[in-house]
């Protein structure tokens, strides 16, 4: 029987598919091809989100989000502190109105049931001492979130698996799958426009946006979950608001779950973005152009918290786009990561509809393919 052209190839470099191929570099797997649509790793939805590090505390218990980002923000922070890699435990505030405090209420008692570090609740006048800029009449400070340098990750994560001599295959497409007789053959677009047809033992499905597409070349359609894409939109505060805030401000996510609402959020340098919300998206079309008439709503949610804040201090900044598996009431959803063995495609790993907290969870989730893998 002639071998495999790899052990593994993983299907996308964001960061979920450079933290699966750092995790093999880790236990010295070397027959890895990596495979991405874009001209280089980190160029999708990857690049594109708050750069927060979330505590887990909006995940129910028992699901998957909630057990991959409570166990992949602690090996994050311990990550990055070794790598040099951009990082900050500055805790978040969740805000309330008088209105909202049964809804903080609950949030508090759901973040004592897990490991989320240490939880404070906040009265006006502590909201007032922490963030001066900031109005509310309860809080939740949650110390164990931070912001990241998503960029400096995912090099991070490519540097060590190139170090371990993994290929790379960018600006190349996914025309087909089938099974052979060792595990996989892929057909690929290549640069060129040349179709090369390549085998492996095991694909590791990470293609973000596509993923469900890449599954569906594979498995029955009706066997792993489908695809709607929500689209959200950040603006930017002026300079002048920078480093004005210790801490990430959200509000009270709205009770579906469909998205945290408009926050907070501030990078290394100190720059303010507000965002995002949500746009549900009909078509399945890869658009990040602004949409600048958000921006009244834009600046009247987060004024209800921001102290002083001007519509005319808001600037378009940028958007993203999350893939989220598809239900009736585009309620919270959770990750869909698979092994699908016992669907008859033994060695076939399916990661499908990693939204946020995707760059929090990405070395837990790494992690864990690479055990799957090795125990088999």
């Amino acid at each position: 029987m002639k071998a495999s052209d790899y052990q593994i190839i993983i299907i996308g470099a964001g960061v979920v598919g450079l933290a699966v191929a750092r995790a093999l570099a880790e236990k010295g797997k070397q027959s890895v091809l990596i495979i991405d649509r874009e001209t280089g790793f980190g160029r999708g939805i990857s690049g594109r989100n708050s750069e927060v590090i979330h505590s887990g505390i909006y995940y129910p218990q028992n699901t998957l989000k909630s057990k991959y980002c409570i166990k992949g923000r602690d090996l994050l922070y311990q990550y990055c502190a070794s790598n040099n890699v951009f990082h900050q435990k500055c805790g978040k505030i969740i805000i309330a109105d008088e209105y909202q405090e049964e809804a903080l209420m609950n949030l508090f008692h759901l973040g004592e049931s897990k490991n989320l570090g240490a939880l404070k609740l906040l009265s006006k006048k502590e909201i007032s001492h922490h963030e001066p800029n900031i109005n509310g009449v309860i809080g939740l400070l949650i110390e164990s979130t931070g912001i990241i340098d998503a960029h400096g990750l995912m090099s991070s994560f490519y540097q060590r698996s190139n170090s371990s001599d993994h290929d790379y295959l960018f600006q190349s497409t996914i025309l087909g799958c089938k099974k052979n007789q060792n595990g996989y053959q892929l057909t690929i677009q290549s640069p060129a426009a040349e179709l090369e047809k390549v085998t492996c033992d095991w694909v590791i499905n990470a293609a973000g946006l596509n993923s469900d597409l890449i599954s569906n070349m594979i498995l029955p359609v009706e066997s792993t979950p489908n695809l709607i894409f929500s689209k959200g939109f950040y603006f930017s505060l002026a300079s002048r608001w920078r480093n004005r805030f210790n801490h990430l401000i959200y509000p009270i996510p709205d009770k579906d779950h469909r998205s945290l609402g408009i926050h907070l959020s501030f990078d290394q340098t100190g720059r303010v973005k507000l965002g995002p919300d949500a746009h549900f998206l009909h078509e399945r079309i890869e658009d990040y152009s602004m949409d600048e008439s958000l921006i009244k709503p834009f600046y009247e949610a987060p004024s209800q918290y921001i102290l002083g804040l001007k519509i005319e201090v808001l600037a378009p900044d940028f958007s993203g786009i999350r893939p989220k598996i598809k239900n009736e009431n585009y309620s919270f959803a959770d990750f869909y990561i698979a092994h699908e063995e016992k669907k008859g495609f033994p060695g076939w790993i399916n990661l499908i509809g990693i939204d946020s907290p995707g760059l929090t969870s990405a070395i837990a989730i790494g992690e864990e393919i690479e055990r799957w893998i090795n125990d088999s």
